[in-house]
């Protein structure tokens, strides 16, 4: 069966973004602490300074946060979203949706509401969704919000993992651009089962519900688990083809494009990316040192500091990459 023909670009715009942190820093060196490593072990081995934990606070509330800063910027004139997608990694809690939390946390009431959940391209996910419902005409006033509280589920026996991951949320708010001056351009997902078991949370769902865990028993079967060198080889192995599909493998396929927002998953990982694509430094965004990796609002919480920098400037073109568990490989193209 011959494929559907495509219809992009899709004319899409970006109308503002907005971010929260939590206030709670937490050093490397308290990382090195809480997991018995020497100090300065868990920068070197991630090259993370500081990242956030979220004390006292919930998924929904942060995204409020986010939200509350991205509205205002919108042009929106106060208008709220015909739809909300969560694109978060971290339920709140199994049921509702995270989407359905938040909604309630702003008073919305009316507002479609649904997650998306591709683990740390969660946002890249829901934008492929966001695109082709306005693309469509279904809704015209779309805000995905990624609101990241990973630092409940890490397990200090492992110090790499437990010390890649911060807390935060990011609110992108998406609208059609009668134009065509800014655009989706198209994506790709890509999924590696030989990865699944990589990174995973085993405990929680209905293989290993909630109900079985024993404390001090099988507690590590509910925490964050990552087999870092496994994801990286694999990650090394498929990037270039996968990506080859999507923008092609000739010299200059970086000429067209400004920017690359990469999933800040860690510093090596990062370098050893950009170096393998030939990514030019100029054009490669990190961002990791003051945040860690905070899942799905990695890439949002990026791009916003690419804008409000005053970087990244209407009509340029970004690319958004990175990877997530199952395992999965991930792209989109947008001109902003």
């Amino acid at each position: 069966m011959s494929p559907a023909p495509s219809r992009l670009p899709v004319s899409v715009r970006i109308a503002a973004t907005g971010r929260y942190l939590p206030p709670g820093v937490v050093l490397s060196e308290e990382i090195d602490a809480l997991t018995g490593m020497p100090c300065g072990w868990t920068h070197a081995h991630t090259g993370i300074r500081e990242r956030r934990h979220a004390k006292g606070t919930t998924a929904a509330e942060m995204g409020k946060q986010a939200l509350l800063e991205a509205l205002p910027e919108s042009g929106w004139g106060g208008a709220r979203p015909d739809l909300l997608i969560s694109g978060a990694g971290t339920p709140q809690q199994p049921i509702p949706c995270n989407a359905a939390l938040l909604a309630a946390e702003m008073g919305w009431d009316g507002v479609a509401c649904f997650d998306v959940n591709a683990t740390c391209l969660g946002f890249v996910a829901a934008l492929q969704v966001a695109a082709g419902f306005l693309g469509c005409g279904l809704y015209q006033r779309i805000a995905i919000v990624c609101s990241e509280i990973a630092s409940a589920g890490l397990n200090w026996k492992e110090p790499e993992s437990a010390g890649l991951m911060g807390d935060g949320a990011a609110a992108v708010l998406l609208e059609p651009c009668a134009d065509g001056s800014s655009a989706f351009l198209g994506a790709r997902l890509e999924n590696a089962p030989e990865g699944v078991g990589f990174t995973e949370i085993r405990g929680g769902g209905t293989a290993l519900h909630a109900t079985a865990h024993c404390p001090g028993s099988n507690t590590e079967q509910f925490l964050f688990h990552m087999n870092g060198p496994a994801v990286f080889r694999l990650a090394s192995a498929r990037i270039e083809p996968f990506l080859a599909k999507l923008i092609g493998t000739g010299e200059g396929r970086w000429e067209a494009i400004d920017w690359v927002v990469p999933h800040q998953a860690s510093l090596p990982a990062l370098t050893h990316i950009r170096r393998r694509l030939r990514v030019p430094v100029s054009k490669f965004v990190e961002d990791i040192e003051r945040t860690g990796n905070v899942i799905a609002a990695s890439i949002p919480l990026t791009l916003h500091g690419l804008i409000r920098s005053g970087r990244l400037r209407r009509g340029q073109t970004v690319l958004f990459l990175g990877s997530s568990a199952g395992f999965s490989l991930g792209a989109a193209l947008v001109r902003y």
